[in-house]
């Protein structure tokens, strides 16, 4: 485990390329996952701040998602809350593109 992974809140792993651990919610900094990522697992709510990512956070700085758990993750920012369903992908469209400040899951 880096020091860096010791600092993350629970249920948080770096990625490294872009490729996404099964049963883990993928996000990258950059479309076409590239740049900075990290992977959160079903069920932990975690705010981006909490994620460093070029001397910033990932906070309103992700552009590429990918949900590979069973659950419906919840892209919350100060323009409302989206769902990215379990099993999809998604590369940002422009009117949303680094706005995502937090992660929750949909209760079922």
């Amino acid at each position: 485990m880096t020091t860096q992974e010791k600092r993350l809140p629970a249920g948080v792993v770096v990625i490294e390329g872009s490729e996404c651990p099964p049963a883990t919610l993928g996000l990258w900094k950059h479309y076409g996952r590239k740049g900075p990522a990290y992977g959160i697992g079903a069920g932990y709510m975690v705010a981006l701040s909490e994620l460093p990512a070029d001397g910033g956070s990932m906070t309103r700085n992700v552009s590429s998602w990918v949900n590979l758990t069973q659950s419906d993750a919840k892209l919350i920012s100060s323009k409302g809350t989206r769902v990215l369903k379990a099993g999809e992908s998604l590369e940002e469209p422009a009117e949303h593109n680094d706005t995502a400040e937090r992660i929750e899951w949909v209760q079922s």
